[in-house]
């Protein structure tokens, strides 16, 4: 067999040449040299890695697109509720605008975000203890933790559960390096969701959107050009095409109705156009309240003739009206006047923006208390942020099928998973006395209670190892004297603790109303 000659393509790989499918390969490979050339020459970054490890999102020096936003009236977001698959994009636009311009819609969504503080625990699976092998266990462990970290979780899953808490669905793909994992997020108007593979939701992008974008291209991964290509050869059959799984993914609010986005607080927008309306109504009647008439009677006498000359009383009209500020108008009239106001008695006067407001958080399905507590017990609020940590609580269980499935596609997270606990700054004491009462049980929970307290397995050990092996603070740091580290004759020769009576306040949650009231008084 004969050899083929090599020859080495400039700033590509070598490349064989003898045959005519080997000079076309050449052809191809000297063209893709030559784009490479733009993109690094147009976004100023060398080489592909460089836009791998620092990702662009837009070039302000050539932002060719700019968002727009609309403001739908109420008539249309009633038209729109009644067929949410035909206007799922009017729908997500009126959302995103209300997001920015009302503080109270924003301010909800925040609240729910903030329902779970993502801690997270990694455990193995399908491992059998009397088996394994602990330095391949330990080794792969330490793999995952170090892919966690690189997610940036704290950081990175706030935005995803932000997304689908106001639009309902959150469409990503990952950029992954040897020490970084970037989820960005795509243009929810160009994707829908295909199927469901390990019970996580399957991107299927529209790539019809680099048509007029085509300079966006770069800042997507190296899948997204190959398949562009392929929609560009074959436009009608390839305008739709799935990506690739694990590393792209949808994360659903109502996951229950796949076929269309539907934003779980959708319902309130009817009512967060109602507090602009009262509001506007409120500050006309202020307006109109600051308005006064001052009338000048010219009296008469009882033959019909004026009690002043005319001219004379003019003039003095004249006086009062140049000095009248210009709230205040003047009348000069030989008639009684009656003043027929509209305006309601204060007996039984109600605040229509307060009520209104009211309306908006019980519409959302929340007590208006969490956000102007003015008269709610400490159980009742309790109760009632429970009841709505399940909603937050459901996309956090969805983002954890997304982790794992990523964690076990790996040849290192197969046999491991990772479990999002049930934690938010509301629970957190809760969760943490659970977990720490099963540890001195004996259950193996140490991880689960660091976790819920904001130390993650990553830095458990190492903080351990970190205090007691290199700054020896145990052996260093000696505890202040207090009644608990001395006896009791020591405490009271010292001047210290007694034995005076009381039992230790109990938190708020665990007082009763009468409990609350009696405190408040004391």
């Amino acid at each position: 067999m004969a050899k083929r000659a090599i020859k080495r393509v400039p700033g590509q790989a070598w490349a064989r040449l003898g045959t005519a499918q080997d000079a076309e390969m050449v052809q191809h490979e000297r063209t893709a040299a030559v784009n490479g050339a733009k993109v690094s020459s147009m976004f100023r970054v060398p080489d592909r890695f460089a836009i791998l490890n620092r990702l662009i999102t837009r070039d302000l020096n050539g932002n060719y697109q700019t968002p727009t936003f609309s403001r739908y009236t109420k008539d249309d977001i009633n038209t729109y509720l009644q067929n949410p698959y035909n206007y799922e994009k009017q729908i997500r636009q009126a959302v995103t605008y209300i997001y920015g311009a009302s503080s109270h819609f924003r301010r909800l969504i925040q609240y729910f975000t903030s329902l779970s503080d993502l801690a997270y625990v990694v455990s193995p699976s399908r491992i059998d203890p009397s088996t394994a092998n602990p330095k391949s266990v330990n080794r792969n462990y330490r793999r995952v933790l170090n892919t966690l970290t690189a997610m940036s979780v704290k950081t990175q899953f706030p935005k995803i559960l932000t997304v689908c808490l106001r639009e309902d669905v959150f469409y990503g793909t990952m950029w992954v390096t040897a020490d970084s994992i970037t989820i960005q997020q795509l243009p929810s108007d160009f994707c829908a969701i295909s199927s469901i593979e390990g019970n996580v939701f399957n991107v299927t992008f529209d790539f019809s959107y680099f048509d007029s974008r085509s300079a966006y291209l770069p800042f997507y991964p190296e899948e997204f050009r190959r398949k562009y290509d392929a929609y560009q050869k074959n436009r009608n059959g390839m305008r739709w095409q799935e990506l690739d799984a694990p590393t792209s993914f949808a994360i659903k609010c109502n996951n229950d109705i796949p076929d269309y986005a539907i934003p779980p607080f959708v319902g309130v927008l009817r009512e967060i156009y109602d507090i602009e309306d009262y509001k506007q109504l409120k500050k006309s009647k202020a307006a109109l309240e600051n308005y006064a008439v001052l009338v000048m009677t010219l009296g008469v006498d009882k033959e019909g003739n004026w009690q002043m000359d005319l001219d004379k009383a003019k003039e003095f009209w004249r006086n009062l009206d140049a000095v009248l500020p210009e709230e205040i108008g003047s009348i000069l009239t030989p008639m009684p006047i009656t003043k027929i106001g509209f305006e309601k008695s204060n007996t039984g006067d109600t605040d229509t923006i307060a009520e209104a407001e009211q309306n908006l958080f019980t519409s959302a399905g929340v007590s208006s208390l969490l956000f102007n507590n003015d008269k709610a017990s400490a159980n009742a609020l309790t109760l009632s942020i429970k009841a709505d940590q399940a909603i937050t609580f459901g996309i956090v269980k969805s983002i954890e099928d997304m982790v794992n499935r990523y964690i076990q596609a790996q040849s290192y997270g197969k046999n491991f998973k990772v479990t999002f606990l049930d934690c938010s700054p509301y629970n957190r004491k809760e969760l943490g006395d659970m977990y720490l009462k099963a540890c001195q049980y004996g259950v193996p929970m140490v991880s689960y209670y660091g976790a819920s307290q904001g130390l993650g397995q990553a830095e458990l050990d190492s903080m351990n190892f970190l205090e007691n092996d290199v700054l020896k603070i145990k052996e260093k740091f000696i505890p202040l004297q207090s009644s608990s580290t001395q006896s009791a004759a020591t405490a009271a020769e010292g001047g210290g603790a007694t034995d005076e009576g009381g039992a230790p306040q109990k938190d708020p949650e665990d007082l009763s109303e009468s409990g609350e009231q009696n405190r408040e008084d004391a």
